[in-house]
């Protein structure tokens, strides 16, 4: 992003402490606001099914954002957007963004450019989950995170992993303890 596409943004982004666990959306909601992840934040797009069990589809860090981020008009969104490692966040409202990026060809492209690599991200999860089994999924998971934390230390629950791989927390607790350390 260019300085003055920086400058056209920055009266309009306001730091916010993001807990563990804060849900920025549901499926269904309207999106009105655009999170961008400071540090070691990361937060994570989890696709819900009726039944209310859910598997993450993309985990966003530092290097992305959450929100109405293409989309001109109304913005639905299809996932749930929660927060997996607290931190900080930028927050914008997205009619700023939309003003934005009108303005600045640039910015229209590199959003889109974050959206190609958000999909291809969707796209590599989708087959992990079909072809690889639990422990390797576990693994993808626990390094995507690691690096969007930053940090070998990781403040994770075993119910947080079980969810994010689609897999109940019974399903096979052998592999949650040897991650976690528990018997």
């Amino acid at each position: 992003m260019d300085k003055r596409d920086a400058a056209a943004l920055a009266p309009f982004l306001k730091p916010v402490a993001l807990p563990v666990g804060q849900v920025l959306f549901h499926p269904g909601d309207e999106v009105d606001l655009v999170h961008f992840p400071c540090g070691g934040t990361v937060i994570s797009l989890v696709a819900v099914l009726r039944d209310g069990r859910g598997a993450e589809a993309a985990t966003i860090g530092r290097e992305g954002a959450v929100g109405g981020i293409i989309s001109g008009g109304r913005k639905p969104a299809f996932c749930r957007a929660a927060v997996q490692t607290a931190g900080s966040a930028l927050r914008l409202e997205t009619p700023h963004l939309e003003e934005a990026k009108a303005a600045s060809p640039a910015l229209r492209d590199l959003f889109s450019r974050y959206a190609d690599c958000l999909l291809a991200q969707l796209q590599q999860s989708v087959v992990c989950n079909a072809v690889h089994p639990l422990e390797a999924r576990l693994s993808r998971w626990l390094l995507t995170t690691h690096d969007r934390v930053g940090n070998a230390e990781m403040a994770l629950t075993q119910d947080a992993m079980a969810e994010m791989l689609g897999a109940g927390r019974t399903t096979s607790p052998r592999w949650l303890a040897r991650c976690s350390g528990v018997a």
